[in-house]
């Protein structure tokens, strides 16, 4: 079979299920098999080979799988691999963080090659054989990552001519009208997605992400509330949610989302971290995060969440320069970063680098036109310094 010849890159801690998953995958017919002591190695591999299917155990010391799998899925250059997990434990909020970031799906140890076998044959068939909506939605996506609008919502009229109750296509909808701009027509969307699809995290995300950006605090939290309630382990989202409570004046509330979520990933080593420098972040002590982040980041250097942190916090300590380094290293990772180009912008003003801030802001702004506290920096910009936007 074609897919027989795909590289296969095993990821566990354990030697014995490194042996014993490569020896089901041996007896299956697959030619080319890689293994991984933990995340950090397995990223290394990933960096340097062509790898179009991860094996992955969940806890790992040094990189769990989770946080491999949210640094791959980060860089656009590794969006075709695809990820399986493998986890000795089936924690509602485990499987629900695995499934939002977008993971085939997930095995439970101990497993019999026959579980295994049809978990990959399910997910190969959807690469090698994708349906004609599946070709459809790839297609879209390349072309909105591309700006090319047009070929992108030709795409997804032909995708939805299939299926036109499909709550993944009135998503894409939504985002295709963000990319147009049109705001309203976006939040339509992904509200008509989740009617359709009640539990749809995505949606809920995008709603909110829009909301934050128009500077509308408190519908931004009650949609990242809505999206939080059902799958809880996101940092990300715990990040933003705590940022917003403190704007809303609610610091009780932004400082104990901190606390639980901490509680909540103790194995998750760079994640911890990440989380313990926010809530050191928000009580402006800055050193402490800052010695914090250093070791996250040192544990995890492509998770540009953690960057994104790290930065503000060279910022906070009076270490502009250092923050200018790794936000540069963002946007190497995903160039497409509004909100790496808008922080930088703002850390070359607090520098005097007037020329560099507007450039970035700019940058910043035709990412993300329709953020109000971009918009409003740039206008500040361009009435003070006489250019047009």
């Amino acid at each position: 079979m074609e897919y027989l010849h795909i590289n296969c890159l095993v990821v566990d801690d354990e030697s014995s299920m490194r042996k014993t998953v490569s020896n089901m995958l041996t007896r299956m017919g697959f030619k080319n098999i890689i293994t991984a002591v933990d995340g950090k190695e397995a990223f290394t591999i990933i960096q340097t080979s062509k790898i179009d299917l991860v094996i992955c155990d969940i806890n790992m010391p040094e990189m769990t799988g989770l946080e491999l799998f949210k640094t791959v899925r980060e860089n656009k250059k590794y969006s075709n691999i695809i990820f399986i997990f493998v986890t000795a434990e089936a924690r509602r909020h485990t499987v629900a963080r695995a499934a939002e970031e977008g993971g085939a799906g997930y095995i439970i140890k101990p497993f019999v090659m026959a579980t295994l076998e049809d978990k990959i044959a399910g997910v190969l068939s959807k690469k090698f054989k994708p349906s004609s909506i599946e070709t459809h939605l790839k297609n879209f996506q390349q072309y909105l990552e591309g700006r090319d609008l047009q070929s992108a919502e030709n795409e997804l009229k032909k995708a939805s001519e299939i299926a036109p109750e499909s709550p993944t296509i009135i998503y894409n909808f939504g985002q295709l009208y963000l990319a147009k701009g049109e705001t309203d027509k976006a939040i339509e969307s992904f509200k008509n997605a989740i009617a359709k699809k009640p539990l749809f995290v995505k949606a809920y995300d995008a709603i909110g992400e829009i909301y934050e950006d128009m500077g509308d605090v408190q519908s931004a939290i009650k949609y990242y509330e809505a999206a939080h309630n059902i799958s809880s382990s996101n940092t990300d989202r715990l990040i933003t949610l705590s940022k917003l409570y403190n704007k809303a004046g609610e610091t009780d509330r932004a400082e104990n989302i901190l606390k639980d979520a901490v509680s909540d990933v103790r194995q998750d080593v760079s994640t911890l971290g990440h989380l313990m420098g926010e809530m050191y972040l928000a009580k402006n002590e800055n050193e402490k995060a800052l010695e914090i982040l250093v070791k996250a980041y040192k544990k995890n250097p492509s998770d540009t969440s953690i960057m994104q942190s790290l930065a503000e916090a060279y910022r906070k300590v009076g270490q502009p320069e250092q923050a200018i380094e790794i936000y540069k290293g963002i946007l190497k990772i995903n160039p497409n970063n509004a909100h790496a180009y808008y922080s930088m912008g703002k850390t070359f003003l607090e520098m005097g680098v007037k020329d560099k801030a507007i450039d970035a802001i700019k940058n910043a702004w035709e990412l993300n036109p329709f953020s109000k506290e971009i918009t409003a920096d740039l206008k500040a910009l361009a009435e003070k310094d006489k250019f047009d936007i």
